[in-house]
């Protein structure tokens, strides 16, 4: 039983305010340093890395002993991952440029079992290796799992409505970056155009009864989402708020 996902859904459920940051150093000591940071989640981006399958256990075995969060975003079409990663410990999945109810109900048939998905049954991790009830194992996991879609493009936001209809369907994260870019201004975030697009993805979901993240570029980001009860944020990719801080770091000692 996971408990960090049921956590995670009661912190929500109890409106708590979660923050997160996309992890892309494949390594267990970032991983915990995120983790003291104050991060309440993370996510593994498999999407956009090349790291290799021991280095993300490494990861999520980090983030489960230091009781953070962890969520992987997979690379596109690689669906075959995400058993694995869910029989690891991974609190959630998070699948990118979902564009179609078909696709997003996909996604939930590779995180959930029957009913509501096709998950395949093993004793794992989750359920030490079969010391727990597996029938009851298989109902709990139903009530943990979270599964994350990311919406980039026009196409995916005009299929939203249909996508929302999706049982298992539980948070949806914008990609404010790609859907710039199918919409000819790539990462023009701040157009005032790729900001409609998103406050529209915001509204459906909203209307849905499903949760919404946001990826604010600027405080003043996070603050118009709080003020619409937005409860979930990612908060960047940590390589370049490493690079930032260590530009900070070495800037303060030469311009002394």
């Amino acid at each position: 039983m996971n408990k960090h996902s049921i956590f995670f859904k009661k912190r929500i459920a109890n409106g708590e305010t979660l923050y997160g940051i996309f992890c892309s150093v494949a390594s267990p000591i970032n991983v915990e340093q995120l983790a003291l940071a104050g991060y309440d989640f993370i996510i593994i981006d498999l999407e956009h890395t090349l790291f290799s399958t021991s280095q993300v256990e490494t990861m999520i075995l980090a983030a489960r002993a230091m009781c953070l969060d962890v969520f992987v975003r997979v690379p596109l079409n690689a669906n075959h991952l995400v058993l694995p990663l869910l029989d690891a410990g991974v609190t959630g999945i998070v699948f990118p440029r979902i564009e179609n109810a078909q696709q997003a109900q996909e996604a939930v048939n590779y995180c959930h079992y029957m009913p509501l998905g096709q998950r395949g049954l093993n004793s794992t991790r989750l359920n030490r290796y079969g010391i727990d009830d597996l029938a009851s194992f298989v109902q709990q996991a139903t009530n943990d799992t979270i599964v994350v879609a990311m919406i980039e493009s026009l196409e995916g936001l005009e299929q939203l409505d249909e996508i929302l209809k999706v049982d298992g369907i539980d948070i949806i994260l914008e990609g404010a970056a790609d859907l710039s870019q199918s919409m000819g201004i790539p990462w023009q975030t701040s157009h005032p155009k790729v900001k409609e697009k998103v406050q529209e993805m915001y509204a459906k979901t909203k209307n849905s009864q499903k949760h919404f993240c946001a990826i604010p570029r600027q405080p003043e980001d996070i603050a118009a989402w709080k003020q619409q009860s937005v409860q979930l944020f990612v908060l960047g990719d940590d390589r370049s708020i490493i690079r930032r801080a260590h530009q900070n770091h070495l800037n303060a000692f030469k311009e002394i």
